[in-house]
């Protein structure tokens, strides 16, 4: 994979597209300073690299219904990691999953309509052989929102 130093002009681009990603070559260059064509050849590099790695949708839950984040920790015996992380990752409702270090092994947000729901998920999904302990923080509002899910 290629790699290249990033200057002021493409943190620029980058900024632009986290922001909007249907953002036209031309809104961009407009902005920036520069003609469209330097601003599509800087995104083709940034794609090629790696840098970029896909454009997507940020859909608004609230609106779909689902409003109840939560992030969960578990605490795993260490010959059940894997056979725990393959059950948690194929579950819709688990947007990210995380290895970590500290008091919880595994860290994860999933998102709900409804708390019966985040409970039906502790209670079914989480039995399971393995799980030492849990921690289930609920968010109760954000100070800043996640760029992706707008939660």
């Amino acid at each position: 994979m290629k790699s290249m130093s990033m200057d002021i002009l493409d943190m620029k681009i980058i900024q632009h597209l986290t922001d909007d990603a249907k953002k036209t070559y031309r809104e961009i260059a407009l902005d920036t300073g520069v003609s469209e064509a330097t601003i599509k050849n800087r995104i083709d590099r940034l794609i090629e690299i790696g840098v970029i790695k896909k454009f997507t949708v940020m859909l608004d839950y609230h609106k779909l219904g689902r409003a109840i984040k939560s992030f969960i920790g578990l605490k795993v015996r260490p010959t059940d990691i894997q056979a725990i992380v393959e059950h948690i990752g194929k579950n819709p409702d688990v947007h990210v999953l995380y290895r970590t270090s500290g008091d919880v092994d595994l860290l994860f947000e999933v998102i709900f309509e409804k708390m019966e729901d985040l409970n039906d998920f502790l209670e079914k999904e989480l039995a399971l052989d393995g799980i030492l302990g849990t921690v289930v923080t609920i968010v109760i509002g954000p100070y800043k929102r996640c760029p992706w899910t707008g939660l």
